[in-house]
């Protein structure tokens, strides 16, 4: 297994990378939909693989040009925290590293009510500021998002 020095909080790595798709292996996204083991866990478009070190947490973002649900922004498409750190924190630092990268965007996700241990589906989303939307999608996963402010120019 594939592991970096601690020196940052988290490492930018490619799909494909052994220990990320270790970790997105036991996230239920994966199980569900029969992908376990498969070295590739991102679908076409832009994206950004956010990797803990010692491989305790994996954050993805991706962009698809064109979606079904007409979603616009970054989706974060996986997220899996086997650390100790709040899952709030990671995604501030997963949404700061996104912005650093590629621009302030909007950011969208879907949870699984039934597939997280969580009596509060996407209550880490929400402590970082991501709002529940009144949308659920036709396979009963619930839409959050956190909208960028946009300033008006006096």
């Amino acid at each position: 297994m594939q592991m970096y020095l601690p020196f940052d909080d988290f490492v930018v790595v490619r799909d494909g990378n052994p220990l990320a798709a270790d970790i997105a292996n036991r996230h239920y996204s994966r199980i569900w939909r029969g992908n376990i083991c498969q070295k590739r866990f991102t679908p076409p478009g832009k994206r950004l693989i956010l990797l803990e070190p010692m491989g305790r947490w994996l954050f993805v973002w991706n962009v698809q040009k064109y979606r079904k649900d007409n979603q616009t922004g970054v989706c974060c498409i996986l997220f899996r925290n086997e650390s100790t750190i709040k899952s709030s924190e990671i995604i501030l630092k997963a949404e700061k590293a996104w912005d650093e990268r590629y621009g302030s965007t909007r950011k969208f996700t879907y949870v699984h009510p039934k597939k997280i241990q969580s009596t509060n589906p996407g209550y880490c989303f929400q402590c970082a500021g991501w709002e529940k939307l009144n949308q659920i999608s036709s396979r009963g996963l619930i839409l959050l998002a956190k909208d960028i402010l946009v300033e008006e120019v006096a």
